[in-house]
C-alpha cells in the first residue's frame, strides 16, 4: 500500500511540477496508463496479502503483554477430567491476566524495505509541487493525464488547413481558422495540411470517404470530393473538423442579343451576351450549311479581358468571299469556361450575307467565279473570256493590279489542274477593286491589325508589344484613309465641326500610343473599343449612296476655311497683349494704348492681308452655293471687323472678332450637314429632331451638330503641360508651405 501511495504522490508531483509536457510524446502518453497500472498492481498484491489467523493475533498479543503463560489460550481450553474447583480458580485467574493484555508497539517493516527512505522524498516533492501549482492546479493535472492538451491542433505554429481552389477559378487560396463554420468551396477543390506535431501513426486528413495520410514531412494533400465535413485526425484525437460544401461548376451561357444580319458589303454582324460563374476562357460561332456535310466555320471571338464574368461579345466577320456566301447556314455561338464545359445557343438559322456589286465586269468575274467552285472543267471557257477582257484595257479602267490578277488567273486555268483556293483570291480581288479600288484591301488590313491588338490585350502582351501594334493599327488606318481619299467617299465622314476624320482618327491613336507606352491596359482597351465603335458608326461609305458631289466639295473647301481661320486666331491670341497691361495700376480708367513697332505693324498688315483673303474665299464660296447659311454673311461680317482691327495692330479685338467668325463658320457647316442629309432622305432642313441640349437625334452616339465644344489637340496637350506645370511647382520644397498646400488640394483630383 505505501508503495502504491508513494507512486501515486510521485505522479502528483510530476504533473504539478509541469514536466509530462515535456516528455517525448510517447512517453508522455504512456506516462499516466503506467503510473496507473502499477499503482493497481500494488493494490492488487496488497489485496492477496495473507491476514494473520486469530491464533497468531493472540500469540502476539500475549507476547506484547509479557505475560508467563496464554490466558487466552487457556480461556479456550475446556476441563476433561478433575477437581472442578480448582479449574475455575485457575479460569479467573487467567481472566484476570486476560483483562491486562495490551498491544505493544508497532514493528514496521517498510524501514526495512526502503532503507533510503525514498517515500518521505516523494511526499515532499509533492508538498513543494502543490505550493507552486496553486494558480494552474487543475491545468497542469489535466496537461499530465491528456496528452494532447499541451499541443493545440490549431495553433497556426503547430497545424495549418487551407483550401486551394481550382486554377481556372481564380479564386485564392483560403485558411481554415479556428471555430469557422462552414465552409462552400469549389467542386474539385484540394485540401492541404501541414503540421509539426509528431505523435503516432494513423495521422490524417480526411473528407467524406477519402483520407490522405500525413507524410514524414508533416504534409497531407487531399481532393475533396465530397462532404460533409474536412477533419484531421492526429494520433488518436480528432483535431479539427470543419463543415464543408462542394459548389458543382456550372457550364457558362451564352444568348443572343442581336440576331445574325448581313450589311451592304457581304459582312455577318451579329451580338451575344455571355456569362460564367468563374470566367470565360473563350467563345466562337459555328456555322454548317443547312443543305450538305461539311467541316464546320469556325470564328472566334474577342473576349474583353481576361476570364470575364460577363461580357457582351461582337461578331463582325467578313464572309462575302467564302463558298456559302448566299446559302442558308445554320449558326450556333458558344463559349467555354477553364474546366473545360461549354454552353451554346440553339442553332439559329439564317442566310449567309452575299455582296451585290455594281460594277458590270466584277459582277461577271464573280458569278465565273461561282461557275468554276462547282464545275472547275469550265477553266478553259473562262480562260478565253478572261484573253479578251484583257485585250481590252478600257473594260478595267486599265488598273495594272486588275490586269495582273486576271492575267495570273487565266494562267492558271489554261492548265488541266489549278489552285482553287487561290483561283477564287485572284477573282475576288480584281471585282473588289473594280468595285471599290484598294478599299477593301485596306479595310482587312485595318481589321486584322485591330484583331491582333484584341489578342494581345487578352493575352497580357508587355508595353512594347502593344505599342507595337499600336503603331500597325495607326499603318493600317492611314492606308484606309487613303483609300478612301482615292475613291473620294472621305467627304461622306466629315464631322460637321470643321474638323477632319483623319484628325479625330490619329488624335484616337495618340492616346492609344501613350496608354500602350504606359502599360496601361483598362485604358487602352476602353479606347480601342471607342475606336471600334467610332468606325463601325462611320461604316464604309460606298458610291451611288446620294451624296451630292457638289455639296461634298462645298462641305471640304468650308472646313478648310475654318481651319485657317482657327489658325489665325491662335496666332492672333497669342500676339494679344494681356488684360492686365490695358489697365492702370492704381485706378479703373484704361491706359493709353503702346504704339506697336515696326516690327509688329508689318506683322499685322500681314495678317489682315491673310484675314482678307479668307473673307474673299468665303464671299466666292457663298456665292457657289444656291441657298448658302445665313451663318456666313454673319462670318463675313466679323472676318471684316478682324480685317480692321489687324490693321490697326489691335491684335485682342481682332481676335474677338476672329472667335466670332469660327463659330459662324461652325454653325453654317452644320447646317449645311443638315441639308446634305435632308437631301439623302435622312431629314427635312430645320426638322431635325434634337435633344433638351439642341443635339441632332440621329441614333449615333458619336454624332455631333457642331455645338458640342470638344476640346482639340492642342488644347489637350495646352492641359497637360499646365498639369505638369502643377506638379513640379508642388514639389519644389524652396516654395512657401501655404502654396505648396494649395497646389496639392488642387491636383489631389488627378
Amino acid at each position: 500500500m505505501a508503495a502504491a501511495l508513494s507512486l501515486l504522490a510521485l505522479f502528483l508531483a510530476l504533473a504539478l511540477f509541469d514536466a509530462a509536457p515535456l516528455l517525448p510524446f510517447w512517453l508522455h502518453a504512456a506516462l499516466a496508463p503506467v503510473f496507473a497500472l502499477a499503482i493497481a498492481v500494488l493494490l492488487w498484491k496488497a489485496w492477496r496479502v495473507e491476514r494473520p489467523s486469530a491464533e497468531e493475533v493472540a500469540r502476539r498479543l500475549e507476547r506484547d503483554s509479557h505475560v508467563a503463560h496464554r490466558p487466552l489460550a487457556m480461556l479456550a481450553d475446556r476441563l476433561a477430567t478433575g477437581d472442578g474447583t480448582l479449574w475455575q480458580a485457575h479460569r479467573a485467574r487467567m481472566e484476570r491476566e486476560a483483562l491486562g493484555l495490551r498491544p505493544g508497539w508497532p514493528d514496521p517493516v517498510l524501514p526495512a524495505r526502503d532503507p533510503l527512505g525514498l517515500r518521505f522524498a516523494v511526499l515532499l516533492l509533492l508538498i513543494i509541487a502543490a505550493a507552486g501549482a496553486r494558480s494552474d492546479l487543475s491545468e497542469r493535472l489535466a496537461r499530465a493525464v491528456d496528452p494532447y492538451s499541451h499541443r493545440p491542433a490549431l495553433d497556426s505554429d503547430t497545424l495549418e488547413v487551407w483550401i486551394v481552389p481550382p486554377a481556372y477559378t481564380g479564386l485564392g487560396q483560403t485558411l481554415l481558422k479556428p471555430g469557422q463554420g462552414a465552409v462552400t468551396v469549389p467542386a474539385g477543390s484540394r485540401a492541404r495540411a501541414v503540421t509539426s506535431w509528431r505523435g503516432w501513426t494513423g495521422s490524417a486528413l480526411s473528407a467524406g470517404g477519402d483520407a490522405a495520410l500525413f507524410a514524414e514531412d508533416g504534409r497531407a494533400e487531399l481532393v475533396l470530393k465530397s462532404g460533409p465535413s474536412l477533419d484531421v485526425r492526429l494520433g488518436l484525437r480528432m483535431a479539427a473538423s470543419w463543415p464543408i460544401t462542394l459548389q458543382a461548376d456550372q457550364p457558362p451561357s451564352i444568348a443572343i442579343t442581336q440576331p445574325p444580319k448581313g450589311d451592304e458589303r457581304g459582312r455577318l454582324l451579329a451580338e451575344v451576351e455571355a456569362s460564367d460563374d468563374y470566367g470565360l476562357t473563350r467563345a466562337w460561332i459555328e456555322i454548317l450549311p443547312v443543305e450538305g456535310r461539311a467541316e464546320p466555320l469556325r470564328l472566334d471571338l474577342t473576349l474583353p479581358r481576361d476570364r470575364p464574368r460577363q461580357a457582351r461579345l461582337s461578331l463582325r466577320a467578313d464572309l462575302a468571299d467564302h463558298d456559302w456566301a448566299g446559302a442558308k447556314v445554320r449558326l450556333t455561338f458558344k463559349a467555354e469556361d477553364g474546366a473545360g464545359q461549354v454552353g451554346e445557343t440553339a442553332p439559329v438559322e439564317t442566310v449567309l450575307p452575299e455582296r451585290e456589286f455594281r460594277n458590270v465586269l466584277a459582277r461577271a468575274l464573280i458569278s465565273w467565279r461561282k461557275q468554276l467552285s462547282a464545275a472547275p472543267r469550265q477553266g478553259p471557257e473562262i480562260a478565253e473570256e478572261l484573253r479578251q477582257i484583257l485585250g481590252q484595257p478600257d473594260a478595267f479602267g486599265g488598273d495594272e493590279r486588275v490586269f495582273l490578277a486576271l492575267s495570273v488567273t487565266r494562267h492558271m486555268l489554261m492548265g488541266d489542274d489549278f489552285e482553287r483556293d487561290r483561283m477564287r483570291s485572284l477573282l475576288w480581288y480584281a471585282a473588289t477593286r473594280l468595285e471599290d479600288g484598294g478599299l477593301p484591301a485596306a479595310e482587312k488590313t485595318l481589321e486584322e491589325a485591330r484583331d491582333r491588338l484584341d489578342r494581345a490585350l487578352a493575352d497580357k502582351a508587355d508595353p512594347a508589344e502593344l505599342a507595337r501594334l499600336v503603331e500597325q493599327l495607326r499603318a493600317a488606318m492611314e492606308q484606309w484613309m487613303e483609300a478612301l481619299a482615292e475613291l473620294g467617299l472621305e467627304e461622306s465622314i466629315i464631322p460637321p465641326d470643321g474638323g477632319t476624320p483623319a484628325a479625330d482618327l490619329a488624335e484616337m491613336l495618340d492616346h492609344l500610343r501613350g496608354l500602350a507606352e504606359t502599360g496601361n491596359r483598362e485604358g487602352l482597351r476602353h479606347r480601342l473599343e471607342q475606336l471600334s465603335r467610332m468606325l463601325a458608326e462611320m461604316g464604309t461609305p460606298r458610291k451611288g449612296r446620294g451624296a451630292d458631289p457638289a455639296a461634298a466639295e462645298a462641305m471640304r473647301r468650308l472646313r478648310d476655311l475654318t481651319q485657317r481661320q482657327q489658325d489665325l486666331l491662335d496666332r492672333s491670341f497669342r500676339k494679344a497683349p494681356p488684360p492686365d497691361d490695358q489697365m492702370a495700376p492704381d485706378e479703373d480708367m484704361p491706359m493709353p494704348r503702346r504704339k506697336p513697332s515696326a516690327r509688329e505693324t508689318a506683322e499685322a498688315r500681314k495678317d489682315a492681308a491673310e484675314q482678307k483673303a479668307l473673307r474673299q474665299a468665303l464671299e466666292q464660296l457663298a456665292k457657289s452655293m444656291p441657298q448658302p447659311p445665313d451663318s456666313l454673311a454673319e462670318a463675313q461680317r466679323s472676318m471684316r471687323g478682324a480685317e480692321s482691327s489687324l490693321s490697326e495692330g489691335e491684335w485682342g479685338d481682332a481676335a474677338e472678332q476672329q472667335a466670332e467668325a469660327v463659330k459662324r463658320l461652325q454653325d453654317g457647316a452644320r447646317q449645311m450637314m443638315e441639308r446634305m442629309e435632308a437631301a439623302q432622305g435622312k431629314g427635312s432642313p430645320g426638322l431635325v429632331p434634337r435633344d433638351p441640349f439642341g443635339r441632332a437625334l440621329n441614333g449615333s452616339s458619336f454624332a455631333d451638330d457642331g455645338r458640342t465644344k470638344v476640346p482639340g489637340r492642342s488644347d489637350t496637350m495646352r492641359a497637360r503641360e499646365i498639369l505638369q506645370e502643377l506638379r513640379r511647382r508642388s514639389g519644389d520644397t524652396g516654395r512657401p508651405e501655404p502654396e505648396r498646400d494649395y497646389l496639392k488640394r488642387l491636383l489631389k483630383p488627378y
